[in-house]
This record gives C-alpha cells, structure tokens and sequence, in this order.
C-alpha cells in the first residue's frame, strides 16, 4: 500500500491503559511537522495503538475468525468467506486490506519520526513502544497476507515480513531494557519469540519464550469512546457470528458445554451493556455468542505468558519431548483458573496424539485473538494439519492495490 505524507494529521486519542502515550489528550488538527516536536512523541505513538486496534478489527469481527473455524456465520449472506474462499474484492470490504497496511506504514514511519526527534531516543519508554508496535504490525501482515506488498514495492513472500518484525522486536527489547519499561520488554520478547519460529528457529522462540512470565499479557486496545471492538457490535448488533454448527468443534466433541475458560461462550439470552439481548436469527432462537469480549472496550490479548508456554510446547513436541511437551501444556492450563480452572493433561501415547493435543491446546489459548488461521495454515503446509484442504490459507493482495500499484500490473 501506498501512504502519502499528509500535511494535517488528526491526534484525537481517549484510550486508556499503560504506557505513558495514553496520556495524550485530544490535539485536534496539528501540522505533520510538528509531530516532530519531542513533545508530541505521545500522540505519534498513541496513534500506532490506534491503527492497530483498528487493524484487527475486521479479522476478528468476521474474516479471520470465520476462517479459522472459532466461530461460523449466522446468516446466509455472510460473505463467500464463510466457505473458505478469498479473493481481492473480499479482502477490500471494511478496509481490512488498508488496515493492516496502515498500521505497518504509520508504525514504521513513526520509529523513524522518533528516531530523528528524540535526543534519548536508545532510552526512551515511547521509542520501545514504538518498535513494539512496528513489529506487531509486521508479524500481523506475515501471518494474515499471501504476500508482502510494502509502500507500493512488488509482491514478495509473505515471509519477507518476519526478519522486519524480528529487527523491531529487537529494537524494542534493547530500548525498553534501557527505560526500564517492562512490560513493553516482556511483549516484544513474546513477538520476538513467534517470529522466530515461524522462522524455523525453535531454539531462539523457546529462549525468548522462556523470559516471558507466565501472568503476563499485552493487549490490543479498545474503548467505548475511541476505537470500538466491532467483534461486540457483530455480536449483539447484528447476528453475523455464532457458535452454533461452528464447524471447529469447540462447541461439541472439544467444549460441549462452554466450560473451558479460554474459550467461553454461551448458549443462553445474554445481554448487552444496555440491556438487550443478541438479535434473533430466522426462526426466533438466539445467537450461542462468545462470552470473551462483552463490551465495546474489551481489550484483545496480542502476547501472553500463557501462549509463550505453548509455543515452548510446540517446540518440545518438534524435539521429540512429548513428556516436555504435556508439562508445558499443563503449566500452561493451570493459568486459566476462572471458571473453576481446568484439569492436567495425560501425557499422550505418541506423536500423533501428541500433535492433537497440542494444535487443540494452542488453538483455545489463543481463539478470537486473530492468530489461529495463521495456526492452521502453517501446519497445514508442513502436513500436520487438513483443516484448510481446498480452503484459502491466506489472504490475498486487495484489489485496490492491485489496481493501483504499477509493481502489481502481472497481477491485474
């Protein structure tokens, strides 16, 4: 996707959370090179959370959910996704194309921006978070996207965007490690740590994994009266989204009953934050909603200790430790502790059960966080995994760059 520099930038932020950029207030319509400013270094980085919220937001309301069967369309003209079928004109619908584009552009613009503007830059809280996001936005691209298209550049393999999200992770480490920043220092281990496997290096996934507490969790943010979570309105506005015949299992042979607190959700009439109920479908029965996400402001998990302890799983199982594998595992459940928390796993007879086990336990770890269709079709390519079978395992470049990107012409 192509970006042109704007003359007038928009720093209108009223989220709230960690880090010190969520104390921006509204600035209103600024000049571009003020952002230059070091006192506005705030709002530029308040505005990479912004974008990357709103970058998930169309995967997780309908398009990468649905793909990766954590839940199923509730009506009929939901979208040809719905049987496993992407095109350029689908990627397109409600930005998502653009979205996750922006979010890389205006993230790596803006470590670039702070780069120059910011004297203390190798130290500073809002630099680390900066590269933070810079790889987030990298890994998304890697993860959701068929190939790599960057700033009007030729389609390259979707693995281009690894190396780049590891060199900001990188940065992020190095420079929250100087500002004493934590939690910024644990997440961007954390994404190190995927990008690193899906690179093929086991070994350094597990060392970086291994850093990451167990309780811990960064998250995407969300609120009510800024960047609002569309997988609620989806939910309780509309009736796109239900559990019901979801093809993935969770709400019969995996999860009957919904019981299983990472992956919650309900067969009953519940209520939205003003009282009404989800929407009927057809005959009058209601939605099965997922109970994880209740209100417009939920925040959505990006990196936790818990998915680290399953990645370090992943990694036993490939070395052959099945037994390693299933005391990870456990390590990992026993975080889960609402809702009565959840039993410890036997140890499986062999290889095949043991890789069962642990797409099973990745998969609830990490539903309706916008990752588990990048799950599937990495097992799916190394034949550990037939979910996708003559199913789409990535999404296509959007037509609209396609159109418009002179690098991209074979593809018209």
């Amino acid at each position: 996707m192509r970006v042109a520099a704007a003359g007038l930038v928009v720093a209108v932020f009223g989220m709230s959370g960690c880090g010190d950029f969520m104390e921006v207030t509204n600035a209103g319509l600024i000049e571009d090179e003020a952002l230059n400013d070091p006192s506005f270094a705030g709002a530029v980085v308040a505005g990479m959370s912004a974008d990357y919220s709103r970058a998930l937001n169309p995967g997780l309301a309908q398009f990468a959910t649905v793909m990766a069967f954590e839940m199923t369309g509730g009506t009929s003209d939901q979208g040809e996704h719905i049987i496993g079928y992407l095109d350029g004109n689908i990627v397109d619908r409600q930005t998502t194309w653009d979205g996750w584009q922006r979010a890389r552009w205006v993230a790596s613009a803006g470590v670039t921006r702070l780069g120059e503007s910011l004297t203390d830059y190798s130290s500073n809280k809002l630099a680390g978070q900066a590269n933070l996001y810079a790889g987030l936005s990298n890994r998304l691209l890697g993860e959701m996207a068929c190939h790599s298209v960057i700033d009007g550049g030729g389609a390259n393999p979707r693995e281009a965007h690894w190396p780049i999200a590891e060199s900001y992770f990188t940065q992020a480490i190095t420079i929250a490690t100087a500002a004493g920043d934590d939690d910024t220092k644990h997440a961007a281990l954390g994404g190190r740590a995927s990008v690193r496997a899906w690179q093929g290096n086991w070994s350094g996934a597990e060392a970086d994994a291994a850093l990451v507490p167990g309780e811990f969790v960064w998250s995407a943010l969300y609120s009510s009266s800024g960047v609002n979570l569309r997988m609620y309105d989806e939910q309780y506005t509309s009736r796109y989204l239900t559990m019901q015949g979801n093809p993935g299992g969770w709400n019969d042979h995996y999860d009957a009953n919904g019981d299983d607190p990472r992956v919650p959700w309900s067969k009953t009439k519940l209520h939205d934050d003003s009282g009404t109920p989800p929407p009927t479908r057809g005959g009058g029965w209601r939605t099965w909603p997922q109970t994880k996400y209740n209100e417009r402001g939920s925040d959505v998990p990006q990196v936790h200790g818990a998915e680290m302890l399953v990645l370090r799983a992943e990694s036993a199982l490939r070395s052959g430790d099945i037994a390693g594998m299933t005391t990870l595992l456990n390590e990992s459940r026993a975080l889960a502790r609402w809702g009565g928390g959840l039993a410890a796993l036997a140890q499986p007879a062999d290889e095949a059960a043991a890789w069962t086990l642990l797409k099973r336990e990745r998969l609830a770890t990490i539903w309706l966080e916008h990752r588990g269709f990048y799950d599937l079709s990495r097992w799916n390519a190394e034949g550990k995994d037939s979910s996708l079978a003559g199913r789409a395992t990535c999404f296509p470049i959007g037509q609209k760059e396609i159109d418009s990107n002179p690098n991209l012409e074979s593809l018209r």
